[in-house]
Formats: structure tokens, sequence, C-alpha cells
């Protein structure tokens, strides 16, 4: 079924569980694109009035809670929305997305799983994998790993970048500096030591600079066991089993490796192997595309990867709206992604 037809259905069914449309704007100031892999493919465009750069947008589920925050509304509300979203590396891509917010509870992340399954099957009409993932349980093992705060941070903040990821775990293993021109930066230090220390360089003070520097220098300590945090790591992100086995191997695995974190039966919000004809599984390594995501993270999409255009992803995002400068609002969601 071609995507113009599925979408009254899709936007139908939404409806009729109880979510109310919100309009969306169709440019976004870009000061609200925080992930650094995603300001590549921006269609931008600058207001000369304003000195102000806008872009097309690139997700909607951004879009929408800038637009909810407008709203001053603190009670929990269930929207949906549609439209469009355009990225340079990417076709067109007819988004419809469904959110509940100022959400706090876990039955709101089981019914925004359960309705996404059920328009997967029962109107996109494909049969697929739920795959379910905790972001939160990577960044506890992260800190429980006694690395330095600069290895923390680094591992965390390049966790969707699949590719730098990986290289930060193999500094990390062979105990190489974790910023890779290292010499070439010391040679500009000693240049620098002769500047104005008030003098701005890329908005920032030359002596800010140098301070920045030593701290990173001679001011942090090597991980003394990276060889061994690299080994959690990795097994870690090699778990994948049932929804109904996770808790327990989750719970194993964080007792063998001596880590303070213990996963509760009813963790997941979903603890049933199936939901209709999909199979529900949990996969350690499930990171969507979008860095919006700090909780529960999951994807459903067609067994046979050349069906993928069609996919539903979604997950918890509690602390978006804080990073962004907006106020405090706890956001659970899913978007389905229709691409033309």
């Amino acid at each position: 079924m071609k995507s113009e037809k599925l979408y009254p259905k899709i936007i139908n069914f939404i409806k009729s569980k109880g979510f109310k449309e919100l309009s969306l704007n169709p440019v976004i100031n870009i000061k609200y694109i925080r992930d650094e892999k995603l300001k590549k493919y921006l269609f931008t465009f600058k207001d000369n009035k304003t000195n102000t750069t806008f872009a097309l947008r690139p997700d909607l589920s951004l879009m929408s809670l800038i637009e909810f925050s407008k709203t001053k509304n603190k009670q929990k509300s269930k929207i949906f929305y549609s439209g469009e979203s355009y990225r340079k590396n990417k076709n067109i891509n007819s988004q419809i997305g469904f959110e509940i917010y100022n959400s706090n509870k876990k039955e709101d992340e089981t019914e925004i799983i359960n309705i996404s399954a059920k328009i997967f099957e029962n109107v996109i009409g494909k049969k697929g994998d739920i795959s379910l993932g905790n972001i939160e349980l990577f960044y506890s093992i992260i800190r429980q790993l006694g690395l330095p705060k600069r290895w923390e941070e680094r591992l965390i903040f390049s966790r969707y970048n699949k590719k730098y990821f990986k290289e930060i775990l193999e500094r990390l293993e062979t105990n190489k500096s974790l910023d890779e021109n290292i010499e070439l930066d010391k040679k500009f230090y000693i240049k620098m030591k002769k500047f104005d220390p008030n003098h701005i360089i890329a908005n920032r003070t030359v002596k800010e600079i140098l301070e920045r520097f030593e701290e990173k220098i001679y001011f942090q300590p090597k991980p003394l066991n990276g060889k061994r945090s690299v080994k959690i790591i990795k097994e870690f992100l090699k778990i994948k089993c049932p929804i109904e086995k996770a808790p327990l191997i989750l719970s194993n695995f964080f007792k063998k490796n001596k880590l303070n974190i213990h996963i509760s039966k009813d963790y997941f919000p979903i603890k049933k192997n199936k939901i209709g004809n999909l199979i529900v599984k949990y996969n350690s390594a499930e990171v969507p595309e979008v860095e919006i995501y700090d909780g529960l993270v999951f994807s459903i999409r067609t067994k046979k990867s050349k069906n993928n255009n069609r996919s539903i992803i979604g997950g918890t995002f509690n602390s978006l709206s804080d990073s962004l400068g907006l106020r405090k609002i706890n956001a659970t969601g899913s978007a389905i992604y229709l691409n033309k």
C-alpha cells in the first residue's frame, strides 16, 4: 500500500486512542539542533533582519516538543503530528508521530509501544520484530567502571556515532591518549603561552584555552584498567534475548562484573515475548538514529531489510527539554516513517 493511502488510516487509528493533533512549524531555529551529526545534513537559511539561522525541520519529534512547550500545559497530554522532514542525506521522510507529554508512569511507555505494534501489524500490514532497549543501562555501566571523567563523558557522548564510539573503545583498550592530536596541541600550547591571556580565539580567551589544555594533559588521569572496561562494554552490547528473559540475564551480567545494577522483573514496559504477531526482543545495542532519547528506546521493523523504509522508532526523552533550554517536560513517544 502506498504511503499516501496509509496516512489517513494511521492518523484515524491514533485519533481513536485519544491523541489530539498539534500543528508544527516547517522551520526550526538551529540553536535547538544539538546533534552534531545531524547538523551536517540541514537545509539552512539566514534571516538577515534578526541575524538568526533557520533550517527546514530535520525531525518532527523535536519540533513537536518545542511547539508543545509553548502551550504552558503542565497536564498529561496525548498529542500527534504529521508531515515531512528534510535532510540532505535522505529522501523526504513522511513522518507521523504520537507522544504523551508530562508523562510520569511506565504505563505510558507500555501504551506507546502497544499502539505502535498495532499500527505496524494492522495498518501497515507487516510482520516483524520489536527491538527494545534502555540507554540508561549503558550510562549506568559507564559510570560504574571507575573511568576518569573525560573518558566517561566521551563514551556517553559518542554512543550515537558508531564509528567514533568504536575508535574511543580502541583507544581505551590500548591505553592510548583520548585525543589523537595531542602532540600537535602541545606545539600550539607552547606558542600560545606567549599570547595576551585576554585575547579572544574562537569565543574563548587564551587563558581559558590554556587552562583547558592543562586540565586535559596534566591533571586528568589515564584509565587504570581500560581492557577490563572495554571487555564489559562490548559484552553488554552483545546481549540480545527474548524480553521475558532480559531482567534475569542482565542482572546476572551485572553481578558477574561486580556492577551495582539490578533489573527488577517489571523494569521493562513490555514483559511478554509477543504482541500480536510481533516478536519482542531485548537488544542492548538498540540506539535510534535520532539523538533525542535518554531512557527506553525501541524500533519495529520488518524482518526483510529491503522493506525497512517503513519503520517505527520510539522511546522516552525526559531530559531533552532541559537540554534545549525549555521548561521541564517528561515525554515518551513514537514516530512512524513512511519514505516516499
